[in-house]
């Protein structure tokens, strides 16, 4: 499982934004992206240092996520939502957590 949320002031219309992230996350993290997960909530009021300018907050949860692999997630996520939304990579906080596979549950059972 890797699971990312993205929250943004910028509303999205690209109908494949969803899927395309879904697929550089799976690459990135190197998990099947039968299991990865992806929420967008768009559009939304949010401010970075006091500014209502493009930004974005990013939040990748996985299990096993090492923190040798969190450089290269960030610049493939900063890069995406650089090039798909047009925000600054500078105006993108994006937080990464690792889960243990007993502490994340799937189809009635964890992954442990």
């Amino acid at each position: 499982m890797p699971y990312i949320r993205v929250e943004t002031n910028v509303e999205i219309f690209d109908e494949n934004f969803v899927v395309e992230l879904s697929k550089l996350t799976a690459g990135n993290v190197g998990k099947p992206e039968s299991f990865v997960m992806v929420s967008v909530h768009d559009g939304i009021k949010m401010s970075f240092g006091g500014k209502g300018e493009p930004c974005a907050l990013l939040t990748l949860k996985s299990i096993g996520l090492q923190e040798s692999q969190c450089e290269g997630l960030s610049a493939a996520l900063s890069g995406f939502m650089s090039d798909k939304l047009g925000i600054s990579a500078d105006r993108i906080f994006i937080e990464m957590d690792t889960h243990a596979p007993e502490m994340f549950g799937w189809n009635g059972r964890t992954f442990g």
